[in-house]
């Protein structure tokens, strides 16, 4: 479940690009008082500038199917329907709305996640750097399992799932 938070936080925050072997979504929960840490190995992201180098639009999608916790039995529990659901919410999803640049690196963006067939519209912090011609994507953010109905009302483990997503993209 970790995971699939975290794919949609890297679909949230990170942008297209060609060197997703350096780009990552991950994420932690806490499970009986214990962080649980984990991540997403497949998703695509499209982040668009404008000519100023301005982020103007990202959009993400994460294969639900790619979650690694560290422990298979669990991966494969995560995709039951009580969790991610796979057999009928393969993808998490993350579309731009809105962005506002509050910095000269940093944007407020605006947008649709949706997770197991809901969708709620989150705001979160996006950096974006220019790194030997790439631009660096970045957002570390926290979203509520329970908007989604991932888990259900599980009482041992944490509401709070905290998103980290890395992403690079070529410059163009």
């Amino acid at each position: 479940m970790l995971r699939f938070f975290k794919v949609i936080l890297l679909t949230i925050c990170t942008s297209f690009g060609y060197s997703q072997n350096a780009s990552s979504i991950d994420f932690v929960i806490k499970n009986l008082g214990v962080n649980v840490d984990g991540h997403f190995n497949t998703f695509d992201i499209i982040a668009e500038f404008n000519p100023e180098s301005e982020l103007t639009n990202i959009s993400g999608k994460i294969a639900v199917s790619s979650i690694k916790t560290g422990i298979e039995s669990r991966d494969e529990h995560l995709l039951k329907d009580d969790y991610f659901d796979i057999e009928n919410h393969a993808y998490i999803t993350l579309r731009s709305i809105s962005i506002s640049k509050t910095s000269d690196t940093v944007y407020s963006v605006k947008a649709d996640l949706s997770i197991k067939g809901k969708t709620k519209q989150i705001t979160i912090p996006v950096t974006v750097q220019s790194v030997d011609e790439t631009y660096k994507i970045t957002s570390s953010f926290k979203i509520n399992r329970r908007d989604f109905d991932v888990g259900g009302g599980s009482f041992v483990m944490g509401k709070t799932v905290k998103i980290q997503v890395t992403y690079f993209q070529e410059m163009q």
